[in-house]
Order: C-alpha cells, then sequence, then structure tokens
C-alpha cells in the first residue's frame, strides 16, 4: 500500500489547503437521501440531477471499475472584500465564490498535473499504473459525502461541509483512483444544538436540518433557473444577483474563520484536518475580487451589457453560467428591491430588451418603484409588446401600484 504522506504533502505543494482520503465504497446512505429528496420535489428545476444519476454518482465503481480509494481536496476560497464602498447609485451583491476567477478554472489543472504526478509516483513505488477520475464539481460524484467520509469536514445543518479552520469557505474536489490507499477517518464534530442558518434563510429554502428545499434556494434561483422567478419569491431575494451566502454568513464556524482573516489577512494559521501540522494559510490570488466583477457591482450599468460585453467582462468569471438574460433578470429584481428612482430610465430601456425574460422582469421592478414614469414605461410597453408571458408580467406591475 501506497505512503499516504508523499501524496498529501504533494496535494499541499500544488495549492490545495487540505486533503483527505477514503474508500471507494458506495455511498449507501448518500443515495438513499438524494433519491428521497427527488421524490419529494426538492431538486425540481435541475434535469440532470436525476435518480440514474444518483444510482452512478454514489458508486465509485460506476465511475472507475477499477476504484479503491478517493483522495478528497479542498481549496480555500475565503478572501477579504477590499471593493465594498459607500455609493449613491444601487449595487448588488455577488456570492463569494464568485469575487474571483472560475474556480473550475483553477483547479482541474492541477488536478490533471496530480493525476500524472501519482501515476508516476505508483510506477517508482509499486511498479503499477494509476488509473484515475477526477472531478470538481461537474462531475458525477456526491463530493459532500466524499468529503465527510473522508474526515475533510463535517454536514453543516445548511447543507455545506464545514472543516475546522475554514468553515465552509472551500472548494472540493476528487481523485478516484485504483490504487490502494490507507483511509482517513470520519470528524466527530457537528453543528450541535445550533439552527441559526435556518432561521436566517429569507426564502425559507432550509425546512429542516440537512434537507435543502432547490426550488426556493436564492442561489438555485439567480444560478440555475433558466425561466422566470416566482413572482413571490422575488421580494426576498434583496440585491443579490448571483448566489447567496447568507447560511454561511450567519454560522458561527464561518465567522470565526472570517475573523481570523481579518486579523491576518497575510498569513492566517489553521490547523490542518490531518491534526498533525499547521500550515500557513495566505487567500489564493485568483479567488480574490476582480476589478470587472468584485462583490458589489454596480447594478444599472449592468443592464446596458450587450452580449459580447456580457461575455467579455465575465469570460473568466463563474457568472458567466447564468447567461446575459440570467444576469440582467436578477439585476431588475434587485432593483425592484432596492426602489431607487435612479434605475427606472434603465428598467425603461430594458422593457424593450431583446430577452423576454429581461422585460418580463424589468416591468416587475419598475411596478415595484413605482411613480409616474415607471407607469408611464409600462403603459406604452404593454401596447406594443406581443410576448404573452411578458405582457402578463407588465399587467401585474400595473396592478401592483393601482390595486
Amino acid at each position: 500500500m501506497l505512503q499516504t504522506t508523499a501524496i498529501k504533502e504533494y496535494a499541499y505543494s500544488l495549492g490545495f489547503d487540505t486533503v483527505r482520503i477514503t474508500t471507494a465504497e458506495a455511498f449507501v446512505d448518500a443515495e438513499r437521501v438524494i433519491k428521497e429528496r427527488i421524490a419529494q420535489g426538492l431538486m425540481d428545476g435541475l434535469p440532470w440531477f436525476t435518480v440514474e444519476r444518483a444510482a452512478v454518482s454514489c458508486h465509485p465503481d460506476a465511475l472507475l471499475p477499477t476504484a479503491q480509494s478517493i483522495i478528497a481536496l479542498g481549496m480555500v476560497y475565503l478572501t477579504e472584500q477590499p471593493d465594498e464602498t459607500e455609493s449613491s447609485t444601487p449595487h448588488g451583491r455577488i456570492s463569494r465564490y464568485a469575487w474571483g476567477d472560475d474556480y473550475h478554472e483553477t483547479i482541474k489543472p492541477r488536478l490533471q498535473q496530480f493525476a500524472m504526478w501519482l501515476n508516476e509516483y505508483a510506477r517508482s513505488e509499486m511498479g503499477e499504473q494509476a488509473a484515475t477520475r477526477l472531478f470538481v464539481d461537474t462531475g458525477r460524484m456526491v463530493d459532500r459525502a466524499v468529503a465527510q467520509r473522508a474526515g475533510l469536514g463535517w454536514y453543516g445543518k445548511n447543507t455545506n461541509i464545514l472543516t475546522r479552520g475554514w468553515g465552509s469557505w472551500l472548494f472540493l474536489a476528487e481523485i478516484v483512483t485504483n490504487l490502494p490507499l490507507a483511509p482517513d477517518e470520519p470528524l466527530k464534530a457537528t453543528c450541535g444544538s445550533c439552527e441559526i442558518c435556518l432561521h436566517a434563510c429569507p426564502t425559507r429554502a432550509l425546512p429542516r436540518p440537512y434537507e435543502l428545499d432547490n426550488t426556493r434556494c436564492i442561489s438555485f434561483l439567480t444560478i440555475e433557473l433558466r425561466g422566470s422567478i416566482p413572482v413571490e419569491l422575488r421580494p426576498l431575494m434583496g440585491n443579490l444577483i448571483f448566489g447567496c451566502d447568507i447560511c454561511q454568513e450567519v454560522c458561527h464556524v464561518n465567522q470565526l474563520s472570517e475573523r481570523r482573516l481579518l486579523q491576518r489577512p497575510e498569513t492566517v494559521i489553521a490547523l490542518d484536518n490531518i491534526g498533525k501540522r499547521k500550515t500557513a494559510f495566505q487567500p489564493h490570488q485568483e479567488f480574490r475580487p476582480r476589478p470587472p466583477v468584485g462583490s458589489c457591482p454596480e447594478l444599472i450599468p449592468l443592464l446596458s451589457l450587450t452580449e459580447e460585453a456580457f461575455r467579455e467582462r465575465f469570460r473568466r468569471s463563474p457568472i458567466k453560467r447564468a447567461k446575459r438574460r440570467g444576469l440582467l433578470r436578477n439585476v431588475c429584481v434587485a432593483l425592484g428591491n432596492i426602489g431607487d428612482p435612479q434605475a427606472v430610465p434603465a428598467l425603461t430601456r430594458a422593457l424593450h430588451d431583446d430577452e423576454p425574460l429581461v422585460r418580463g422582469h424589468a416591468a416587475w421592478a419598475l411596478g415595484k418603484i413605482g411613480g409616474e414614469a415607471s407607469i408611464q414605461a409600462l403603459q406604452e410597453a404593454l401596447q406594443i409588446e406581443n410576448d404573452g408571458e411578458v405582457c402578463k408580467e407588465i399587467q401585474y406591475a400595473l396592478s401592483m401600484k393601482n390595486g
């Protein structure tokens, strides 16, 4: 059996902040829970999240027939927020994980390098060829179940993995391999009696501990949802335009991690989950807020983005996943919730956007803001609108102030 110390040390050298190992046995409990959630309709809106997918993702040998071990990796994205400034113009909020570069593009090359090194290491130590499958959130792998069983962290009641030292502010990745590796033990830590995250969610997307109603989650609504955001949920979204960190921000474990960062921003010292060494943590440069994206962009200018300008501005960012129409839809909702009349001219122009999705949510925002200019814009748009759903949105927006 290969020595895991060298494997873990190499993971650290690649920039991973924590690494643990577990077996490739089936994740029976995770499969049962996932199938229950699907049957309850809690995963609606994710057409790719099927019972068939669950059956595969919870069985590593279905991903790699010769699988014996899984290397669980974590890369921290906890960074300071230097671009938050007072301003008289409306600003939106972006989930912390999207402040910098797309983590897939940052982590995947390191995983590929890790796999090549692992193959050479196995050949030199055992004379064997290493077979590997790599996962960074996009493949069929139950990453949180892997992280929990490997002892990388424990399940939080908000369904995120919590770790010692960094809370849930880290990206997960996995290498499934045919190599026999000594597994680590799961952590015994839990959230105890704390349920602050459940009560903090504005849309009540956490009805019970360890259970997420995907259809009400703001992260789903602003990123994965391709259609119209349910009218009853829009006022609860505040100025969030891509993702949501509320259930993480209120977590005491995460707040402790953030305090450490603020106190010692250059080198936050955290005890690694191996429990034998300390590692110096410095925020990864790739995940720090970048000027073109940042953490709280001005909203009104975003409504003028063309398709080409959107692609250029967010080409390195996770925000590109929402697509232009999705992001502008979210911006309209945020502007409606902020209620600043400064946004009326831009929303009026958005009433004539090429995308019906944007037009409909611009109408809702104008109805929410109200005022003569908003009502006039809505009435004029209604005369020329030929999309039935958008017409309903305009009529509803007019009724918001006239009813």
